[in-house]
């Protein structure tokens, strides 16, 4: 295959100490970083402008890449410090950001991502003129292009459920293998191990400490990502972004020669609230304001049917793809270089519901009073509820039983679900071969299955936001060909880490919204911005997409590639693609998210040479 270098997105490759590990790194170019003692390649890398590679070179060798601030010097130190890679555990520990690190000693070689699953790492064994080669890399369509590995179709029907648990995760190609976000891959020769680093914190830390340790987990994320210039961050005026505003506005005031970009997009109506939060908070910051009239960028579904090559996996967040790089070309026609978002901001500070499953083994006063609460705002019957949380399944067992249920109703607004996760639900569209091989992966996966953490919320939480982070993760790739590169702080590794350490009653008050973070921010905000208790939403945005570029669905829905492979019913697809979902967030409208990502992401494949 050509070289790898030049396609516009940041990777990596790690190799083994072995003739055909070099012809491997020889054939993708990049830059070697590491080097074994015998000369030969360890680490080669090609990476965007806005990912820092950083190298340690002592007795052992460190490299970090991603959004990083250590310093070289520093990576040193801590590679002194290391007798084998086994020493590296406790290593991510010691550094900000959201990176990937490489540890190589003694000939062995440890490759890790991130807990979150924000940068994640894959490894194949790959074919070479000297023999087999295990390569591990960050970006598993690069394996999938060096192994010409066909695309794996139960993969593609297993990503037809809107939120995919952990255990049906996999790559979307055949023969390669991904490791499990906190995990790490150790490679010495043809040999591979797997070694578990990171595990969920017990939620056992009292609010008061526990918002100490979020907000200087998040500061620091934040301050991380000044290692350039001009930095854009999203300011909305809600209760995620505008807490980032305010903590880059003071390390954009710390660090010389930085400077801060609020970006904000209008609406077409005027019943939102978030314009005037993000007027107040303007008054309050620094820097220059960079603000997006309706109209002004692409709207939802615009260019859906272009095939966005170059993906580990379908995006589900595709029908804002437009937009999203619309805006990072604009930030970076103002200089900036990346673009802090308040993604990630939901999934570790708003709770589950399932968190009452958990309170329900603990401090009967304490649970009463949040039930009490949960069941004025839900209007859930005694029983209902009574019956809920008699549920003594474990992780396993619901996921089996979730088989079962894959073409029934979602649980009526009025019947509690304390599950272990979201009810997994496939579209309406499904083929019955699809709900077959989706079930059979279910009861498979649910033999081996075991819970991120014996706390149902807790579990849900970590499942949730790793399954968000891949997208996040795509969208930066995306990002950084075109503009300034999203990227997203709440899901750095030592800020979930914090924030899941915090107690389930005090993460999910009774009368605050977002209490951790509300907590966090008072030193760092003036409290008319923390008292909000309302979040905006843009139902609008989805109609007015979709009444606009109706042209792309009917395009996606002609001769689609998931009616060839026997996924999808052609007929459905065609009334769902020609009708308009009655709620943006229902049933219908996340189907219609599902189709256009998987059909998208093949017709990719087709193209991409």
């Amino acid at each position: 295959m050509p070289s790898f270098t030049g396609t516009g997105a940041s990777w990596f490759v790690v190799v083994p100490d072995t003739a055909a590990g070099t012809v491997v790194a020889r054939r993708l170019g990049g830059r070697v970083l590491l080097a074994y003692e015998s000369g030969r390649p360890c680490l080669a890398a090609g990476v965007t402008d806005s990912t820092r590679v950083v190298v340690g070179v002592g007795r052992v060798g460190l490299a970090v890449i991603g959004e990083v601030s250590v310093t070289a010097r520093r990576l040193e130190s801590l590679a002194r410090q290391m007798t084998s890679v086994h020493d590296a555990d406790g290593l991510a520990d010691r550094i900000a950001g959201s990176f990937a690190l490489v540890a190589l000693a003694d000939g062995v070689v440890r490759v890790q991502g991130t807990a979150s699953g924000v940068r994640r790492v894959y490894h194949a064994e790959v074919e070479t003129s000297c023999g087999r080669s295990r390569v591990v890399s960050d970006r598993a369509v690069l394996l999938a292009r060096l192994t010409d590995a066909p695309v794996d179709i139960d993969a593609v029907a297993t990503r037809m459920l809107p939120r995919l648990p952990a255990p049906l995760s996999r790559p979307m190609w055949t023969g390669v293998a991904a490791v499990d976000p906190g995990s790490a891959i150790h490679l010495g020769g043809q040999t591979a191990r797997l070694r578990t680093w990171w595990a969920v914190p017990e939620a056992e830390l009292p609010l008061a400490e526990g918002a100490a340790s979020f907000a200087a987990a998040l500061s620091d994320a934040v301050a991380t990502r000044f290692t350039h210039d001009a930095v854009a961050s999203d300011l909305s005026g809600g209760l995620d972004s505008t807490p980032l505003s305010f903590l880059a506005d003071a390390a954009a005031r710390h660090r010389a020669g930085s400077s801060l970009i609020t970006f904000s997009q209008n609406s077409n109506t005027t019943q939102q609230q978030d314009a005037g939060y993000r007027a107040a908070a303007l008054r309050h910051l620094s820097g220059t304001h960079v603000s997006a009239e309706f109209g002004e960028l692409s709207a939802w579904f615009a260019g859906t049917a272009t095939p966005l090559c170059g993906l580990d996996e379908p995006l589900p967040t595709i029908r804002s793809i437009a937009r999203i790089t619309d805006t990072a070309r604009l930030l970076a026609q103002h200089g900036a270089r990346v673009h802090l978002t308040g993604h990630g901001g939901d999934e570790i500070t708003h709770l589950p519901l399932s968190y009452l499953h958990g309170l329900a083994r603990g401090d009967r006063t304490t649970f009463r009073a949040h039930l009490r609460a949960a069941r004025a705002r839900k209007r859930w019957g005694r029983r209902a509820c009574a019956r809920a949380l008699a549920d003594r399944r474990d992780y396993g067992t619901w996921l089996a039983d979730q088989a079962a249920l894959l073409t029934g109703p979602m649980p009526a607004p009025n019947q509690p679900d304390f599950g272990w996760e979201m009810p997994l639900r496939l579209p309406a569209w499904a083929t019955p071969a699809a709900v077959d091989t989706v079930a059979r992966h279910l009861r498979t996966a649910a033999d081996r299955a075991n819970a991120l953490s014996p706390v149902r919320a807790q579990h849900q939480t970590l499942s949730t936001l790793r399954a968000n982070a891949a997208s996040y993760g795509s969208l930066a790739t995306v990002t950084a060909r075109v503009g300034a590169t999203m990227c997203v702080p709440y899901l750095d590794d030592h800020v979930i880490t914090a924030a899941l350490a915090v107690r389930l009653d005090e993460r999910a008050s009774t009368s605050v919204f977002k209490p951790l973070t509300v907590a966090a921010m008072r030193p760092h905000m003036p409290p008319q911005f923390l008292s909000r208790v309302t979040k905006d939403e843009f139902s609008d945005e989805f109609y007015h997409g979709l009444r606009a570029h109706r042209d792309q669905l009917a395009d996606l829905a002609q001769d689609s590639l998931l009616v060839r492979t026997g996924l999808a019913d052609e007929a459905a697809v065609a009334r769902m693609c020609a009708a308009t979902p009655v709620r943006a967030g229902g049933l219908d409208a996340i189907g219609l998210d599902v189709f256009i990502a998987l059909e998208n992401w093949l017709r990719a494949q087709r193209a991409d040479p």
